[in-house]
């Protein structure tokens, strides 16, 4: 198709709904309008899910976008997806540009605003209700959130998120998360109704004069008494939420902890943490060696070797795990990629064993779907295969926010 014919596909579409997402000026998603829940949200086979949607993503182009054709900037700057389907993408018009249809070898111009209906298919979560605790008159909301569920839209997630079920479900249009949670991590939540409450006790919370009050399940048997972890913690990686005591490099973090008791070889231990850092409970959990029981990243041999982070050890290169994936390319600057200006082998051997885990879950994933004659289910509308399920195991881990005073 030739720049400036008119594709039928125009609209955005959640659940049989058709809103028109034309109009954008500016770099910034849209989500569809006017929807209700029951044309968002359906429940089969124990799960919470979504009805897939076209999500239209727009962009004016970039600098050194000008001159090039709309398939070679797709295909050489958005790798997640084959150059099969960019070529089926531009030939039914989910790739536009000014809202036009383009061919294979269109040029995109100074100015030009290029846009990509994504067909999306967000990860189900639990059934377990999000639940409003309590709502105050100076309009804070203390929400009880499953495990599952993130706070904010982020990645594959929009729809099935704490936000959005709250405006879908709830009505709540103006929110203000004032902390979050893990996604993994269940628990009381406060959200806030204007911009001042949330200001005020945000405020609060980092001033200390509230303390967020946790209980875990972990492995072992933890030690009797107040228990004191001040490691500090610092990021390892951004883009793998990996995190890690490091005492030259760390952030000042400290987290009290005190048995409630054990059994079956696991204990259940009440988390005071007095700094507010990224999976702080869970590392500082890890560094004592008593990592929370169920946790996928914190309490993983294939990540953290033998030692399995306890008192900050680190996997060496010697102790790599033999991987097979070695047709998996990833682009040169993720391989091992550290943040900051890191010399240590150490950590590089850390951000490669976490990489090479994710790898083999998804080749796992890729295998299930291929079993079977049939192979895998395959999405009439763009072609990719239809991920499996989550395991129940794989909604949560044994940490919950339990309680602030």
């Amino acid at each position: 198709m030739a720049r400036g014919q008119k594709h039928k596909l125009s609209e955005s579409y959640v659940g049989g709904n058709v809103v028109n997402p034309r109009g954008a000026k500016n770099a910034k998603t849209q989500e569809p309008t006017v929807l209700l829940a029951k044309d968002v949200y359906y429940e089969e086979g124990g799960l919470q899910r979504v009805y897939p949607y076209f999500h239209r993503f727009a962009t004016h182009a970039k600098g050194r976008w000008v001159g090039r054709t709309i398939y070679d900037v797709f295909t050489k700057e958005f790798r997640d997806r084959p150059k099969a389907y960019y070529e089926m993408a531009i030939e039914k018009g989910i790739i536009e540009i000014n809202a036009e249809t383009v061919s294979k070898d269109t040029v995109i111009r100074n100015g030009d605003l290029v846009t990509h209906f994504i067909h999306r298919h967000e990860p189900p979560i639990s059934t377990q209700e999000l639940r409003i605790v309590r709502e105050t008159d100076d309009g804070l909301l203390v929400v009880d959130k499953p495990g599952s569920i993130p706070v904010h839209p982020t990645g594959r997630y929009n729809y099935n998120t704490v936000t959005k079920v709250l405006e879908m479900k709830h009505g709540h249009r103006a929110l203000y998360p004032i902390n979050r949670l893990d996604r993994l991590t269940s628990g009381l939540l406060l959200v806030g109704l204007n911009p001042n409450i949330a200001r005020n006790i945000e405020r609060d919370l980092v001033a200390h004069k509230i303390q967020k009050e946790y209980v875990c399940r972990v492995q072992g048997e933890f030690p009797e008494g107040r228990i004191v972890c001040d490691q500090p913690i610092r990021v390892i990686a951004h883009k793998l939420a990996l995190n890690c005591v490091d005492p030259t490099e760390g952030k000042p973090s400290l987290t009290e902890f005190e048995k409630l008791y054990s059994e079956d070889g696991h204990s259940v231990v009440y988390c005071r943490p007095k700094t507010g850092r990224t999976h702080q409970i869970r590392v500082h959990l890890q560094f004592l060696g008593f990592p929370v029981a169920n946790d996928p990243l914190y309490n993983n041999e294939e990540v953290w070797g033998s030692a399995m982070g306890k008192n900050g050890a680190l996997p060496q290169l010697a102790e790599e795990p033999e991987t097979h994936n070695a047709e998996i390319k990833r682009p040169a600057k993720m391989v091992g990629k550290c943040d900051g200006d890191q010399k240590n082998d150490s950590w590089k051997t850390l951000v490669k064993r976490m990489e090479d885990w994710k790898d083999r879950q998804d080749m796992i994933e890729h295998v299930n779907e291929c079993v079977g004659e049939k192979g895998p289910d395959v999405c009439d509308k763009c072609s990719n295969p239809v991920l499996p399920d989550p395991r129940p195991d794989e909604l949560c881990i044994w940490l919950h926010a339990w309680r602030y005073s």
